[in-house]
């Protein structure tokens, strides 16, 4: 883990200069000895051991104020040092300093700090934005400590807090995502998934200083495309989804990514609705699904039968099929747009037709199965009266017998072939 782009001050440790051995500002000299020994200590943990002798014997010393900014300055160093560290005493100790400085944060940033001379060039604005920074930093930490205790709940209040300071913390923004992605799949509840691609896709969307690494950038744009398919059964919305994660940190109210149950649930919903509008076409699909998945097997139990089947309680639609004339394929034979534009319907006839029958023409009709093609997928059906069986047709259109050929003269009998000329 890198340590987060933010702003962290450090002002120069006290050093015996700073305070008379004896005289104005200490009480005696023992209180001498633990303020100096404290300004010259490097270890900012040992630092706080002296700060907080040092407040326990002389908690209401003339340099209070500047006890309280060196135990600021000490904290701040023990967060920022922790970033990255494995689990061990040094992450220890700075997760204990985040605390320490989060519950005394109205103490170690007191606006009454800023008449010190350390601070007195100090702006009001810039040392909010230090008590800003400060206070994320060790939200962060305390949510990287958790990640590698596996305390996802820990992890992410601490990433939500860490966000709400300072929206363009992407590495926190992936880490959310993150934590959310492994919950749901501890807990198989899946309502926070949509939360979790708005995350992972956030931690792409920030720019400048907190932006992610080379790096961790192509493990977010792993993590986001492919758990996004997984959800959402394609990428369809991902860049809309980037875009929109740029506006903020966290998704707005309500905001939701459809699952792929969602969109089926929606799709059969939709489906439903329509096979109660149009039964026949519904019904027509359900059988070309069935000879396509089960072919000859399937057919024999449909060869023959009427079509549409009369008085079945699998069929409560019109009395006779829809469909639009495409060709016709040969003189006893029309092919008809049932429910694709290629055609999926051949009407056969005993008799020939005779007249044209235009691409287009909408027509209604009912005979009984005959035969099938699976690809391209056609329903054969024999007509058995084309007065009645067939409605939509041309006036001029007739049916009849195929016209006789005509016969070929006969040979004469005995009769010799002419002789070859030499």
């Amino acid at each position: 883990m890198k340590r987060l782009a933010v702003h962290v001050f450090f002002i120069a440790a006290f050093v015996a200069a700073a305070f008379p051995q004896t005289g104005p500002g200490w009480k005696d000299q023992s209180e001498s000895d633990i303020g100096l020994a404290a300004g010259r200590e490097k270890d900012p943990a040992k630092e706080l051991e002296l700060l907080k002798k040092w407040e326990q014997q002389y908690p209401e010393s003339a340099l209070k104020d500047q006890r309280t900014f060196m135990t600021t300055q000490a904290l701040t160093a023990l967060i920022t040092a922790s970033f990255g560290k494995p689990a061990g005493p040094a992450l220890d100790a700075g997760t204990k300093a985040a605390r320490q400085l989060i519950d005394g944060l109205g103490t170690w940033f007191n606006d009454a700090l800023l008449k010190l001379p350390q601070l007195e060039k100090m702006r009001p604005d810039a040392w909010a934005k230090a008590r800003s920074a400060s206070e994320m930093q060790a939200h962060a930490l305390l949510a990287w400590a958790a990640t590698l205790n596996s305390d996802d709940a820990t992890a992410e209040s601490e990433s939500r807090k860490v966000l709400a300071i300072d929206p363009t913390q992407a590495e926190s923004s992936y880490r959310l995502g993150a934590i959310l992605l492994h919950e749901m799949a501890a807990s198989q509840n899946f309502a926070h998934f949509s939360e979790a691609l708005y995350e992972l896709a956030r931690s792409l969307a920030v720019t400048g200083p907190a932006a992610l690494s080379p790096e961790g950038r192509k493990i977010a744009e792993n993590a986001v495309r492919t758990n996004y398919n997984r959800y959402h059964g394609s990428t369809e919305g991902l860049d809309e989804l980037l875009r929109q994660a740029a506006n903020s940190a966290f998704p707005p109210d309500n905001f939701h990514i459809l699952s792929i149950v969602e969109i089926d649930q929606a799709r059969r919903h939709e489906h439903d609705a329509w096979a109660k509008e149009h039964p026949d076409l519904a019904f027509w699909e359900t059988i070309r699904t069935a000879l396509q998945m089960q072919g000859d097997t399937f057919f024999t139990t449909l060869q023959g039968v009427a079509f549409p089947p009369d008085g079945s309680d699998a069929y409560n639609g019109p009395a006779m099929f829809r469909g639009t004339v495409v060709s016709m394929p040969s003189p006893k034979e029309i092919l008809v747009n049932v429910d694709s534009p290629a055609g999926d319907a051949i009407l056969q006839f005993d008799d020939v037709i005779r007249g044209e029958i235009p691409a287009g023409s909408a027509i209604r009709f009912k005979g009984v199965v005959a035969a099938y093609t699976k690809d391209p997928y056609t329903l054969t059906i024999a007509i058995q009266e084309p007065r009645t069986d067939v409605a939509g047709l041309p006036d001029g259109v007739k049916f009849g017998p195929a016209p006789k050929a005509p016969a070929r003269p006969a040979s004469r009998s005995g009769a010799k072939p002419p002789a070859k000329s030499r």
